[in-house]
């Protein structure tokens, strides 16, 4: 009997967890088998204390900056405590949609804002490199390349973004775009 309970409490979760996704077909690997499992957990926690799903990106915008700003220094522990911090923001990137979801508090204002969030990242990270790489002896000419690869990032990010949320109209409707 026991056992019986235990696999209704974990198929009730699986359900919960598959809810909280956008959908299958436009969901990629590492976010499904890494970074939504995370972020679902976030989400659980974030939905008890009360925390939206705006928080969370502002939180995360503070964590993936800050990861930038890690890339920076050369020391190679320095390093990976930035990839450690960039690993936990796409973790809160994923929780703060999993959560809108989960509570039904989406909003126009937060699909803006979690655009904006990885923009946020990408352009520490872009500039710290850039600013490390010159400390290093390169020349001043590779602001040029960083400002379009920060905005070449920016655009393909955007056209993901939008195509994406297209396909999920013509499969959910208005729920889920």
């Amino acid at each position: 009997m026991q056992k019986e309970q235990v696999n209704v409490i974990e198929e009730a979760n699986l359900s919960a967890f598959e809810q909280s996704l956008k959908s299958n077909d436009t969901e990629e690997q590492i976010d499904i088998w890494f970074y939504r499992p995370i972020g679902y957990r976030i989400a659980k926690v974030c939905a008890k204390i009360g925390i939206t799903p705006n928080a969370v990106t502002i939180i995360s915008i503070f964590f993936g900056v800050a990861a930038g700003i890690l890339f920076y220094y050369p020391a190679l522990w320095i390093n990976v405590i930035g990839m450690l911090l960039l690993v936990f923001a796409n973790s809160l990137d994923s929780a703060d949609g999993q959560l809108a979801r989960m509570t039904d508090n989406k909003s126009r204002f937060g699909r803006i804002l979690d655009g904006f969030a990885g923009d946020f990242w990408f352009a520490s990270i872009h500039i710290a490199i850039c600013l490390r790489s010159i400390n290093e002896g390169w020349s001043q000419w590779l602001w040029v390349f960083c400002v379009l690869a920060g905005v070449s990032h920016m655009i393909q990010s955007a056209m993901a973004d939008y195509y994406r949320n297209v396909h999920l109209y013509f499969i959910k409707g208005k729920a889920g775009k």
